[in-house]
């Protein structure tokens, strides 16, 4: 059998109670010495806290809050978007004193996950922040059914019944397509990385809206499909093969995580930003100690968005009554340099 609280407790000279305050990092009525005694007793029995054991009985917050997110760890860190999250988290569960722990979910409708997540939020976790969003998979609901508090970071579309906080992805593509629109340029490129979820959703709607608002037609708009999984080399060959089609767009709608590849293709071919061709970065990340660049630019709310839904969450974990607001997260065009209108480009060649 292996060592228990009251194994630390005796060994301590002290309650076990006390030991279940240290535990759960209850200081305020506790003393120097009886926190060091503990401290070095849990440290010489080799003693592990047994959080399932310690919550079920008694209802206690385990303190730990986990992330669940899509696909493989592996590509996690291929764009800013979960680093950004990541370090949102981190600041945030520091203040809060609260763990976190990341999840990354491996195929939609598997029932032995599931179980393995509700098991979970049984014993090691208070709750769930999901970046996992698909509107053919709401696999979130099982939480709501069961109880267990959850809240999404993403708004499906069309559907309201769950809880979420998201930016506003619709409002960010129409004010970036018609600020081109306004330009004079009609052939628009846009970036796209998975069809399937509600960020791709969400802003083909934005498209369809914007270009019926300026009788423009949507076969117009060139969707340029970026696999998710694509090296930087196939990147670049993707722009490269897309910039030097006669009858391109003359401006395009990239993110951060590929605009390193396009203005290479574009060096590469002579072509000159925004002279020859013009672009606006849809998803701008702003990086510790870095200054703003003068792009065309939607700076990234993801870390507020992050920040709002932990919050959130901690609200549904100790105020289960209490109703919950679903929040949009405005997102902002600022115009930079590489913009310019389309006469600009036509003047340059006569």
């Amino acid at each position: 059998m292996g060592i228990t609280i009251s194994d630390v407790a005796k060994h301590a000279g002290v309650s076990k109670s006390t030991v279940s305050n240290y535990l759960n990092g209850k200081f305020e009525k506790m003393s120097v010495e009886t926190k060091a005694a503990i401290e070095s007793t849990i440290k010489e029995l080799g003693y592990t806290p047994n959080l399932s054991a310690r919550r079920l009985p008694n209802k206690e917050k385990s303190k730990t809050i986990c992330l669940i997110i899509p696909g493989s760890l592996t590509r996690v860190f291929d764009s800013f978007y979960y680093p950004t999250i990541f370090s949102a988290m981190d600041r945030i569960s520091g203040k809060m004193k609260y763990n976190m722990l990341i999840y990354s979910r491996k195929e939609p409708g598997n029932v032995n996950e599931m179980n393995f997540l509700k098991g979970m939020a049984a014993s090691i976790v208070d709750g769930y922040i999901i970046f996992d969003l698909s509107a053919e998979d709401l696999f979130f609901k099982e939480f709501e059914k069961a109880g267990i508090p959850y809240v999404c970071c993403g708004k499906i579309e069309d559907y309201e019944d769950y809880r979420y906080v998201a930016s506003d992805h619709k409002k960010a593509i129409k004010d970036s397509v018609e600020h081109l629109f306004q330009l004079g340029h009609r052939k628009i490129g846009i970036f796209r990385q998975n069809d399937s979820g509600v960020v791709e959703q969400t802003r083909r709607k934005g498209i369809k809206e914007i270009c019926e608002e300026y009788a423009v037609d949507e076969s117009n708009i060139t969707y340029i499909e970026v696999p998710a999984e694509a090296t930087d080399q196939k990147i670049y060959e993707i722009w490269m093969e897309q910039l030097r089609c006669e009858g391109r767009p003359t401006a395009y709608i990239i993110s951060s995580a590929i605009r390193q590849q396009f203005q290479l293709a574009a060096q590469t071919l002579g072509l000159s930003i925004p002279k020859d061709i013009s672009y606006v970065n849809i998803e701008y990340y702003i990086r510790n100690g870095s200054e703003e660049e003068n792009q065309t630019r939607v700076i990234s709310e993801a870390g507020m968005v992050a920040e709002l839904a932990f919050k959130k969450l901690l609200k549904i974990i100790y105020n289960p009554a209490s109703e919950f607001e679903s929040q949009v997260v405005p997102l902002k065009l600022t115009v930079g340099e590489t913009t310019a209108a389309l006469k600009n480009h036509l003047e340059e060649k006569t």
